[in-house]
C-alpha cells in the first residue's frame, strides 16, 4: 500500500523518506486517501496527534473563552445591567432600576457585544468565529471528547475530555440565564422560581450540547446566521491564512502536499487555495471562495507545523508553508513566483 504514497511523493518532487516519515506519523491508509478529497472522519484522525504535541494556539483559545464567557458573567452579576424576572431586582449601571431600564441596559449590552464581534471580524474576517464564539469552542470540545484516550493518559484528564461539552454548555447558558434573573433565584427563591430558573438552564444545556454534539462544524458551515452573515460582508482579503509552496530561496518545495491541513480543517476548506470558490456549503450558506468561510481557528497551521517538524530531520527543510497573519502577497504562491493570477 505505501507504494502509492511513493508515486504521491514522486510527483510533488517530495523526498522519499519524507513521505515515509508523513505516513509513519499518521498511517499509510491516511495518506493514500489524501490523493482524494479527504472525508469529515479524517479530522478526528489526525486531532489527536495535533493535540498531543501541545500548541500556542491551544492556550489562546482558552484565553479567548475566557474573556468571552467572563464577560457573560460579568454583566449581570457586577449589576451593569440585568433584567430579574423572578423577583423584580432590575439593575442598571451598578443600581437599581426600573425593569425598562434593565431592559434598556440588557438590550444595548446584547448590541454591543455584536458591536465588537462585527468590528473583529470586519477587521480579520470570521476570526471570532474559530477564536472567541463560545459554540465554535463547544464543536472543538466535541471533537476532543470522540477522540481514544491515550494509554497513558491520568483517569482524570479522560474525565475532564468526556466532561468538557457539557461542561461548557453550562457555563454559556448558566450566564445567559443570570441576565434575565437575578443568582438567588437558583437557591432561594420558591418551588416554582427555583423550578423555572433550573427547568430553563437545563433545557438550555441540553439544546447547546446537542448542537454541539450531533451538528457539529456543520452549524458553522451551513446554518449559524451569524456567522454565514459575516461571511458576505466581512471577507478579509489580506489576513488569515496564507500559502507558500516554495522555500524562502524556491529552489525546493516547503509544502510535503501531505493533505493533513485540508483533512483537520473544521469547515472543509483547502487552506492551500482559500481564492478557489469553496466546496458547497449548503442550508443558507452563501456561494463564495473558502476565504470568507475560513474562521482563521489555525487547526491547519497546527498540523502543518507538526508534518515538517516531524520531517524536517530528514529533509533538511522546517520552513512551514501555511502561515498565519498579513498576505505580503497572494493567498497562494507556488514554487516559482506563480500566485493566484497565474492559476
Amino acid at each position: 500500500m505505501f507504494v502509492l504514497g511513493y508515486h504521491r511523493a514522486i510527483r510533488w518532487n517530495v523526498d522519499l523518506e519524507a513521505a515515509r516519515e508523513v505516513c509513519d506519523e499518521l498511517d499509510d491508509n491516511w495518506y493514500i486517501s489524501s490523493m482524494m478529497a479527504p472525508k469529515p472522519g479524517h479530522r478526528l484522525r489526525i486531532l489527536p496527534k495535533v493535540e498531543a504535541r501541545g500548541h500556542r494556539y491551544v492556550q489562546l483559545r482558552y484565553l479567548s473563552q475566557l474573556v468571552t464567557v467572563g464577560t457573560l458573567f460579568a454583566v449581570p452579576l457586577s449589576g451593569l445591567a440585568r433584567v430579574d424576572l423572578a423577583a423584580g431586582n432590575h439593575r442598571l449601571l451598578f443600581k437599581a432600576a426600573s425593569w425598562r431600564e434593565g431592559l434598556a441596559g440588557v438590550i444595548i449590552g446584547i448590541a454591543l457585544l455584536y458591536v465588537v464581534t462585527f468590528l473583529i471580524n470586519v477587521i480579520f474576517g470570521r476570526m471570532f468565529c474559530g477564536w472567541g464564539c463560545p459554540v465554535g469552542f463547544l464543536n472543538r470540545l466535541c471533537d476532543v471528547s470522540e477522540l481514544k484516550p491515550g494509554k497513558q493518559m491520568p483517569a482524570w484528564q479522560r474525565l475532564r475530555d468526556r466532561a468538557g461539552p457539557m461542561g461548557h454548555s453550562f457555563m454559556l447558558v448558566f450566564p445567559s440565564v443570570l441576565w434575565w434573573t437575578s443568582f438567588e433565584a437558583f437557591y432561594s427563591g420558591d418551588l416554582v422560581t427555583l423550578s423555572v430558573a433550573w427547568g430553563v438552564t437545563g433545557l438550555g444545556v441540553f439544546s447547546i450540547y446537542a448542537l454541539g454534539k450531533w451538528s457539529r462544524w456543520r452549524f458553522c458551515m451551513t446554518t449559524c446566521p451569524i456567522g454565514l452573515y459575516y461571511s458576505f460582508v466581512a471577507p478579509n482579503e489580506q489576513f488569515g491564512i496564507f500559502f507558500r509552496e516554495g522555500t524562502e530561496d524556491q529552489q525546493e518545495d516547503a509544502c510535503l502536499h501531505c493533505n493533513a491541513c485540508i483533512a483537520v480543517c473544521p469547515v472543509d476548506l483547502d487552506p492551500m487555495d482559500l481564492v478557489a470558490e469553496a466546496t458547497p456549503r449548503g442550508g443558507i450558506a452563501i456561494e463564495a471562495p473558502g476565504q470568507n468561510h475560513c474562521l482563521k481557528c489555525g487547526d491547519c497551521i497546527q498540523a502543518c507545523e507538526m508534518m515538517i517538524s516531524n520531517t524536517a530531520a530528514r529533509r533538511g527543510i522546517d520552513e512551514v508553508p501555511l502561515k498565519f497573519g498579513l498576505f505580503q502577497g497572494a493567498q497562494r504562491e507556488l514554487r516559482g513566483g506563480v500566485g493566484d493570477a497565474e492559476m
